[in-house]
């Protein structure tokens, strides 16, 4: 019963028995068929991934895989395709039940555990990302590179989303790093800045972040606290704290219009945090 509840259950039980026939059972039993079918019928496949994974295409792509080009190795996907991938994630899609008061995102803050979870509506993270992106536009160029150095909060949610909304690229870096490896990656990455938290909050203690990313790099960085609305630190000469970073928002429409590109386009540079080897 569980596995029927996941995404892939899902889909193969909405669909299984309209493309497999008589031989699709149930999930566990008949998942080597459906990924057998998977791979034999692109098309088909993917056009389902797509509905399921609600993505909006201002263009739409030539065909789903093109592996004409012998140079390409393993094809080239959704050619021609044009869309903001960002902008998918934020837009309600009532074939999926998914509305503006839907749950985007629930969370519950590092030292908090006894307390009730945080929610957030597809609303409010819309409403968020676009205060983010419109502050991203007053202090750099499209195509710039971005990077976030700090842990996955909801805040790191909100600026990952609104640097790819905006047209800007995202640079991950592992809030692990010691502040040369970070200073290496911004360099690799031609980052213009970065987004990081004054400290990190784990079992109760604090971990200096803020101070790493600062002996690491030069570029300028925005400064989120990791607990409440005041930094715990204070942003050097041409740094900035989160609070003073959305004020430049302030003024502008509170709508966004998605940068939209080729879907081979450039939105993300992801650095292993190293325990990959």
């Amino acid at each position: 019963t569980d596995c029927k509840q996941t995404n892939l259950g899902r889909v193969m039980e909405e669909n299984g028995p309209k493309l497999l026939g008589a031989s699709y059972k149930d999930p566990i039993s008949s998942f080597g068929l459906f990924h057998e079918f998977s791979v034999q019928n692109q098309e088909v496949y993917w056009k389902l991934v797509l509905k399921e994974l609600s993505i909006k295409f201002v263009r739409e792509p030539k065909t789903i895989l093109d592996a004409s080009d012998k140079s390409m190795k393993g094809g080239s996907w959704f050619p021609g395709a044009v869309l903001n991938i960002a902008e998918c994630c934020l837009l309600p899609w009532p074939s999926q039940n998914r509305t503006d008061d839907s749950m985007a995102i629930v969370w519950r803050d590092e030292g908090f555990g006894d307390y009730p979870v945080n929610r957030m509506s597809l609303k409010e993270l819309r409403t968020q990302v676009m205060t983010v992106a419109n502050a991203l536009d007053t202090m750099f160029r499209k195509g710039d590179r971005i990077a976030i150095d700090m842990p996955m909060t909801c805040n790191a949610v909100i600026v990952y989303l609104a640097i790819i909304l905006g047209g800007f690229v995202v640079v991950g870096i592992a809030d692990s790093f010691a502040p040369q490896e970070i200073g290496n990656r911004m360099r690799v990455a031609k980052a213009k800045a970065i987004f990081t938290q004054d400290f990190i909050i784990r079992g109760g203690k604090k971990f200096p972040l803020y101070s790493r990313v600062m002996e690491g790099t030069s570029a300028k960085t925005i400064v989120i606290p990791a607990t409440g609305d005041s930094l715990g630190v204070t942003p050097r000469n041409g740094d900035m704290s989160w609070k003073d970073f959305l004020s430049r928002a302030a003024g502008r429409s509170s709508m966004y219009s998605p940068v939209y590109q080729s879907a081979d386009a450039l939105i993300n540079i992801l650095f292993s945090s190293g325990t990959t080897g």
